[in-house]
């Protein structure tokens, strides 16, 4: 099931990160509006002030302007409580600020041959601008995609043709086989496929990416257990060598519960 609380949640977190990181850079909405090239100077207010997370196009545009990923504003604004600080001299932190900045050079120099074992969002979207999302150049981050394509009818289970075996999906449900998938897929109701067919032929038929916040309850037949797992699902249009459209979906986790024992 889709629960609209974690949309907010993602949302909340999404406002909060955007005016720590404008605070810190000491901007204004009507600064950054402007720096990340929106028509008006009330965008910024007004992705602050709306009731739903921005589409694809605004985060990226926002992220590129404060010169953070995507990640950075989507990610649960307490994380920063859970980790371990720990304070150092000031020549310690010159010493760790240079090497910081040279892995950042590095970084910056690599291709995506070279891309780590977890891409982030902003990494596949420069993919998909980079290749114009060829799949015949999608070898290094294939295994953490999805390809599916929308079924014919609305409620029924989207056609699955390949599952990434590094991807959300192949390591929740511990299977690559598109079977499992589509099994997972059987348990949700008419209304998600309904939006999910609607979301993958949206964006086939649009040619425009989509970035959408989700929870989802994921059931183990075989152990009797679920797991609730919050996750950021971006769809891309693709094409092979061929020419034939298909649907990216890469989805970056947010949050997972620990199994649950189902009774009966």
């Amino acid at each position: 099931m889709i629960s609209r609380i974690t949309e907010l949640e993602v949302l909340d977190n999404f406002r909060a990160n955007l005016h720590s990181i404008m605070r810190s850079q000491n901007l204004t909405e009507a600064e950054l509006s402007l720096r990340a090239g929106f028509e008006t100077d009330s965008a910024i207010t007004e992705i602050m002030q709306g009731g739903s997370l921005p589409s694809l196009a605004a985060p990226v545009r926002v992220a590129d302007a404060l010169g953070v990923s995507v990640d950075v504003l989507l990610r649960d604004r307490n994380d920063h409580l859970q980790q371990q600080f720990e304070a150092l001299p000031v020549q310690e932190v010159d010493r760790q600020a240079a090497r910081l900045l040279s892995a950042v050079f590095k970084a910056t120099e690599r291709s995506l041959d070279r891309m780590g074992d977890r891409p982030t969002l902003d990494s596949i979207i420069s993919w998909w601008k980079e290749t114009d999302g060829d799949l015949s150049r999608s070898d290094q981050i294939a295994p953490h995609f999805d390809l599916v394509s929308a079924a014919e009818a609305l409620t029924s289970i989207p056609r699955i043709h390949h599952v990434g075996a590094l991807g959300l999906s192949a390591t929740t449900l511990g299977s690559t086989e598109s079977t499992r998938l589509e099994r997972f897929l059987e348990t949700l109701s008419t209304s998600d496929l309904a939006e999910l067919n609607g979301q993958i032929r949206s964006v086939a038929h649009s040619g425009v990416g989509m970035i959408t916040p989700l929870k989802r309850i994921v059931p183990f037949p075989e152990t009797n257990e679920t797991v609730e797992v919050s996750f950021v699902r971006l769809m891309l249009p693709v094409k092979d060598a061929s020419g034939t459209l298909f649907v990216l979906n890469y989805s970056t986790l947010l949050s997972e519960s620990t199994p649950r024992r189902t009774d009966g």
